[in-house]
């Protein structure tokens, strides 16, 4: 059961539900009073307008994203292990937010959204940079590996995906393509001893799954 601390969080977790499911553009305060059953005044008290109530909304996922991250440092997990339990995290992602979310908050708030993405590189890149020098130190990454080049281009190969026009959005969100994008990633990265592990560890989930 999901509890809220105050109003203003369940505010947050309400706008920003609505704002995934059906984009930013089509939901306004009304939607927000409505579906959460509170007056637009009680809004107002917490932000003055949309804008204000979007840009802490974004500074909201930024919180529940970090607290995913550092949980899932708490498992002390290998480095394959990390990357199993991120692409979850990516499936859960895609599954909640319509890709209309990104696209609107590219188009109305650019502000926002160049805010948003760039603590979003600087986060992806520390994320993945110390993934990469874990897995190698673990004998599980190809020593070789030039771990700046290595963190810049996923990140640039991620971003690319939600832009290019060889890929449609329908695509991106879909299970399928992102498994191939992980697993390709996987591939690039590791050595004999991490595929055997990581083909190993695949069919022990498989398995559970089935």
């Amino acid at each position: 059961m999901v509890t809220f601390k105050n109003i203003k969080e369940r505010l947050l977790n309400g706008a920003l539900s609505l704002y995934s499911k059906y984009g930013i553009k089509s939901i306004t305060m009304d939607d927000i009073s409505r579906e959460l059953g509170v007056s637009k005044k009680t809004i107002y008290q917490h932000f003055s307008d949309k804008n204000n109530l979007i840009r802490d909304v974004i500074n909201y996922e930024k919180e529940m994203h970090q607290q995913i991250m550092n949980k899932m440092i708490s498992y002390d997990l290998n480095a394959i292990d990390e990357l199993i339990h991120a692409n979850k995290q990516i499936h859960m992602s895609q599954s909640i937010h319509s890709p209309t979310f990104y696209l609107d908050l590219k188009k109305y708030y650019p502000e926002i959204y160049n805010d948003w993405m760039s603590y979003k590189r600087d986060r992806m890149y520390e994320i993945i940079h110390r993934n990469l020098e874990k897995g190698i130190n673990e004998g599980l990454f190809r020593k070789e590996l030039d771990i700046d080049l290595i963190s810049r281009l996923h990140m640039a190969r991620t971003e690319m995906m939600y832009s290019s026009e060889l890929i449609s959005h329908d695509e991106v969100s879909n299970a399928r393509f992102i498994d191939e994008v992980f697993e390709y990633h996987i591939h690039g990265i590791c050595n004999s001893d991490g595929l055997s592990y990581f083909n190993k560890k695949m069919e022990e989930l498989n398995v559970k799954n089935n």
